[in-house]
């Protein structure tokens, strides 16, 4: 299994190639977020692991784009505060909303220029999809893993800005 840094990298290599950098807006990525992060509460709210694992992978791949997009290599650079993050143990319902206002102020801060705003909410929103593998003992690394594995040979094409895979043209 690679390290994270080396997913990260060919995650950014994958949208390279696909051309999700330029040839996609952070708007339409942050929609496919939301996307994405609708099926990891959908996981959460029926307990289904392996959605909640597929779907952590997801909102990773998609962030990692993001981060690519806004040409801010520095988001990705250091994860390292993942694991001197604290066990979570807390109210996964509450996470998750703070995760997803985390998600929406992260795009804010960016459309507004805020630069170290931008840092902090992208480091929140990583957080708290890391409290989502603490309470379900998954791993980060593990769900982008199995991220990578479902999208390394994905085909499809751009579609208004949008990535669409073959399956579903």
């Amino acid at each position: 299994m690679a390290d994270l840094q080396q997913l990260i990298k060919n995650i950014e290599q994958w949208a390279e190639d696909r051309n999700l950098i330029e040839g996609s807006t952070p708007q339409k990525q942050f929609i496919k977020l939301m996307e994405e992060f609708g099926e990891l509460c959908s996981g959460v709210a029926k307990n289904k692991p392996d959605v909640i694992k597929d779907s952590i992978g997801d909102c990773f791949v998609v962030m990692v784009i993001l981060a690519k997009q806004f040409k801010r290599d520095d988001l990705l650079s250091d994860m390292s505060y993942i694991e001197i993050h604290p066990q979570f143990q807390g109210d996964i319902a509450r996470s998750l909303i703070d995760t997803n206002a985390s998600m929406q102020a992260f795009l804010f801060a960016h459309e507004r220029k805020e630069h170290e705003k931008v840092m902090n909410f992208f480091g929140y929103t990583v957080l708290g999809l890391v409290e989502v593998t603490d309470y379900y003992h998954l791993d980060i690394n593990d769900c982008v893993q199995a991220a990578w594995d479902e999208i390394k040979d994905r085909k499809g094409r751009m579609v208004d800005g949008v990535f669409v895979k073959e399956g579903d043209l």
